[in-house]
């Protein structure tokens, strides 16, 4: 079922745009007349003098008076390099045209005179239609006007065939009311505050259409506007290519959308977008939600700086599409986004393949996943992935590194064990099954972006005597996932463990040491059992337990851990604690995050019980506050 309907047949696509470009084109009256304006006559006497129908010529040379048409005529110049008309005065548009008119425009250039002003009324732009107005610009050039370079508004309708507008100190184009406008290769280029203004119930149509090097948006699509781009090119625009918001719609076909340092496509609010074979190549983010329907087919997102696609709410649909190459992850869930994603290729990220922190867990599958940080972490459905291999083996022992490790995992079948020879295993693994991995001297290495293992749903790893290091994380506990550690070592990674949503977390007799950025970190519903655990020398703090998240630590040791102290609580954590020892810590062995204690943070509201813990040359005391070593003392 597709979120945002069904897929429309590109000859439909195209039938459609040729019947919109027909439609606009007003009819001309069969053998019309002609005149001249000869040097020293007044244009606007001479298109006073013509009869309906006829047509006007405008000879080479530079000419300067504002024009107001409001009959059915046609304007020709010699080309837009020979024939110059600008603005005689400051404040009115350069050619108004109003009324039931209407009116052709050929082979000028269009030029800003002194000043101006911007009002929806009647503002400084190079052509300004109202009223009923229909109007074909061929081959016409618009530049530097004090407002936008064509402003429409009512039920104006506009045709561009092979024209630029540029250098306009507001938009190119500007439409409101129930203005359209329909497009053809047509150039909008380096104006000040954006390329285009979309507001209303306004409709643009681009076909070959290139918005590129404009000062803000590419196209900023509003209220119940309407955006269609075949076959166009958007580039290089110093924010969004595509803004779209309010309950605004947008549709890209086969659209090259570049370089840009912001998201290329934002959607927000009730907006609603598709994409058909379009590609979206080095720009920040490829596309980002926050909000509406987002649908992406056939679609290229390549080399974006940071993540192809990323959602905080809204609902996102992507199929048969390649999401390739960049810091992050192909896919980023948060907030409330709901993601479905089938037939996709995910390759060559960073951080992950899926990264899901929204609490609807991403959904899909068919994809298929390869060079990423970790395939899949957090709150997802693994049947995202398609596996490496087929799941046939039971045991596989494994006497030195040289293997793909993922697709080692992948090949055994649920409850399989995997047993490592000594040495340093390049690692960046997804676990989404029963699976138990043993080491002998051997080291788990990860890349600093990513996790060196990420059990997600369905995911329940044991993990007995191996060494972690190297990655963002040892261990990424996503939803519905589990492990089990039995005389492991977690050191130098930017965090030890981690453990999201309703993960469950068992360690015994392990260690976890020298993280940057904490040594186990629990939040949401995570839960965690930790016992005869060392965790010492990790920068911020050894422990963090917030949200509604459990730990109970026992007869356990946190020594030398950073700033925020061995044990870190905020939220509504349930914290037990029996016979451990808090030694040496940079901060309290045991601290609230709060203004109080530990700087700015929400407060502690959860509960901390516990018996048999000792204190010892922790740098600013046991416990902030104080109460909470009365909850210690049973």
């Amino acid at each position: 079922m597709r979120l945002l309907g069904a897929r429309l047949p590109l000859q439909a696509l195209l039938l459609g745009v040729v019947l919109a470009l027909s439609g606009c084109q007003p009819s001309a009256p069969p053998n019309p007349g002609v005149r001249r304006v000869l040097p020293g006559q007044s244009i606007q006497a001479v298109l006073d003098q013509a009869h309906p129908g006829e047509t006007v010529l405008l000879p080479r040379g530079t000419w300067a008076e504002n024009l107001r048409i409001e009959k059915s005529l046609t304007l020709r110049g010699e080309g837009p390099e020979a024939t110059v008309l600008s603005a005689a005065q400051p404040g009115p548009p350069v050619i108004w045209v109003g009324g039931d008119a209407e009116v052709r425009l050929e082979g000028l250039t269009l030029r800003a005179g002194r000043g101006g002003y911007v009002s929806p009324l009647l503002s400084s732009a190079g052509v300004f239609a109202q009223d009923k107005a229909r109007v074909v610009l061929q081959g016409v050039k618009i530049q530097a006007h004090a407002a936008s370079g064509v402003f429409a508004r009512d039920e104006a309708q506009l045709l561009l065939v092979d024209g630029e507008i540029s250098g306009n100190a507001r938009y190119g184009l500007e439409l409101i009311g129930r203005a359209r406008v329909v497009a053809q290769s047509t150039r909008i280029v380096q104006n000040k505050t954006g390329g285009v203004w979309l507001a209303e119930e306004a409709r643009l149509e681009g076909e070959a259409l290139e918005v590129r090097e404009n000062g803000g948006m590419g196209l900023w699509v509003r209220d119940s506007a309407y955006l269609k781009l075949f076959a166009s090119r958007l580039e290089a625009n110093a924010k969004n290519a595509v803004y779209v918001q309010d309950e605004a719609q947008a549709l890209l076909l086969g659209t090259h959308v570049a370089q840009h340092e912001e998201s290329a496509v934002y959607g927000t609010d009730q907006a609603r977008i598709w994409a058909y074979g379009s590609s979206f190549e080095e720009n920040w983010n490829g596309l980002e939600l926050a909000g509406g329907q987002l649908y992406l087919e056939r679609c290229f997102v390549r080399a974006s700086r940071w993540v192809a696609i990323r959602a905080q709410r809204g609902t996102l649909e992507v199929w048969a599409s390649l999401l390739e190459g960049g810091r992050g992850a192909g896919l980023s869930l948060t907030g409330t986004a709901q993601a479905q994603i089938r037939d996709t290729e995910i390759q060559g990220f960073a951080v992950a393949g899926v990264s899901g922190f929204s609490l609807h867990p991403a959904q899909g599958e068919g994809n298929r996943m390869s060079r990423n940080g970790v395939d899949l972490i957090g709150n997802v459905d693994p049947r995202l992935r398609l596996p490496l291999a087929p799941a046939e083996r039971a045991h596989v022992r494994l006497a030195g590194p040289g293997e793909d490790l993922q697709r080692v995992v992948d090949s055994l079948l649920p409850g399989g064990v995997l047993e490592l020879g000594p040495g340093l295993y390049p690692a960046g693994i997804t676990v989404a099954k029963p699976l138990e991995i043993r080491g002998e001297g051997a080291a788990l290495v990860g890349k600093a972006e990513a996790p060196v293992l990420s059990v997600v749903a369905g995911g329940d790893l044991r993990l007995w005597g191996v060494e972690v290091t190297g990655g963002s994380e040892g261990l990424a506990l996503g939803a519905g996932s589990r492990a089990e550690l039995w005389g492991c070592v977690f050191r130098e990674n930017g965090a030890g463990i981690k453990a999201w949503q309703d993960a469950e977390l068992r360690a015994f007799r392990t260690h976890v040491s020298d993280h940057s950025q904490g040594g186990i970190w629990l939040w949401d519903q995570a839960r965690a059992h930790l016992e005869e655990v060392k965790v010492e020398a990790n920068e911020l703090c050894g422990i963090g337990a917030a949200g509604r998240s459990r730990l109970f630590l026992v007869r356990s040791t946190l020594s030398e851990n950073g700033w925020q102290g061995g044990l870190l609580l905020r939220d509504q954590a349930q914290v037990e604690l029996k016979e451990n020892r808090f030694v040496n810590n940079r901060g309290y062995g045991i601290a609230a995050q709060s203004r109080a204690c530990l700087g700015s943070g929400p407060g502690f509201f959860g509960t901390l019980s516990g018996q048999g813990n000792t204190f010892e040359g922790n740098y600013k005391g046991p416990a902030c506050p104080e109460t909470l070593l009365l909850n210690l003392s049973g």
